[in-house]
């Protein structure tokens, strides 16, 4: 009897074990962001933002770019759209109406990173049917339909633009963001447009955010050269060209050294994105990912001290 209880023992310790074991395993593969390795980097979770929070929302537009920075102020929010990209299946209307749905008519800001149609192709759309107090943008050689339209929208509303300048700095609400490039535009080779990307460092109280188009090596080396590496430093970055082996040198990601990356791609595209060796360079650095194939929209909010993610309570 008494070898009989023991036996007992030893499989409710050893059932015990295989439980804790399964939990860890399950939480490990269903945390909300792609961790890859490293030392382990966190941001926490919130399931409602202050109203004194930023907010950043990677809106899922496929293959393409959009960004919202939601900015407090003394008398309410501030908007900003970096990008309006269109993809297959993600038109134009995707972005007007997540808009829309937020209550948003006004942008303080409209930043056009470059002219290609995965970052402009509903920019003519927002220009028509919102209210755009600035728009910044590259100065560069484009004659594209969807770049053309842009133009035409900024004619039919009385619009002109903000060249981007290296180092320019501008205050939204209770934030300020820099351009840190293209350094100069006019040295950039029109077939490589990517480096007409203008990118952008948003700070809010003690954390950051870095935006970068679809910025390729080259562009990366001459903002390092013309800027010190802590300049750098954020806690989020979005990592350059849907995470393309063209973006993200190693030495643009040990100068940005982020708590999180975004890569804003669409679900099984034909160009690859992200590519491997990018997630593999993640990986070694121990940055977690979030990736809008895979998420859908991501909010990120920031309360001056801490980065975190806005979860719903489903």
């Amino acid at each position: 009897m008494a070898r009989r209880k023991s036996n007992h023992k030893a499989l409710k310790a050893l059932l015990s074990l295989l439980i804790v074991a399964v939990i860890a395993v399950v939480s490990y593969f269903t945390e909300p962001w792609q961790y890859l390795g490293g030392d382990k980097k966190e941001i926490g979770h919130i399931t409602e933002a202050s109203v004194t929070d930023l907010q950043v929302h990677y809106i899922d537009v496929g293959q393409a770019d959009s960004i919202l920075v939601r900015i407090p102020t003394e008398n309410g929010t501030k908007n900003m759209l970096i990008d309006a990209g269109t993809s297959e299946g993600y038109p134009a209307s995707n972005i007007e109406n997540y808009l829309s749905g937020l209550g948003i008519s006004e942008l303080e800001y409209l930043v056009i990173t470059h002219p290609h149609l995965d970052h402009i192709g509903a920019a003519d759309e927002v220009i028509t049917n919102f209210s755009i107090q600035n728009i910044i943008m590259p100065e560069c050689e484009a004659s594209t339909a969807s770049f053309l339209r842009v133009l035409s929208a900024m004619d039919e509303k009385g619009l002109t633009y903000i060249p981007s300048e290296a180092g320019k700095t501008y205050t939204i609400g209770e934030a300020s963001f820099t351009i840190l490039g293209p350094v100069d535009a006019a040295a950039v080779n029109p077939d490589d447009a990517n480096n007409y990307s203008v990118v952008i460092r948003l700070d809010f109280g003690d954390t950051s955010f870095i935006f970068t188009g679809d910025a390729e090596t080259a562009s990366e080396e001459e903002m390092l050269a013309h800027f010190p590496a802590s300049d750098f430093k954020c806690n989020v970055l979005k990592v350059g060209h849907h995470g393309s082996t063209t973006s993200t040198s190693d030495a643009f990601l040990a100068a940005c050294d982020p708590s999180l990356a975004v890569i804003s791609c669409g679900k099984d595209n034909s160009y690859g994105h992200p590519h491997g060796e990018t997630l593999d360079k993640l990986e070694a650095a121990g940055i977690p990912v979030l990736r809008t194939d895979e998420e859908g929209t991501i909010v990120l909010c920031s309360d001056k001290k801490e980065v975190f993610r806005l979860t719903t309570n489903e």
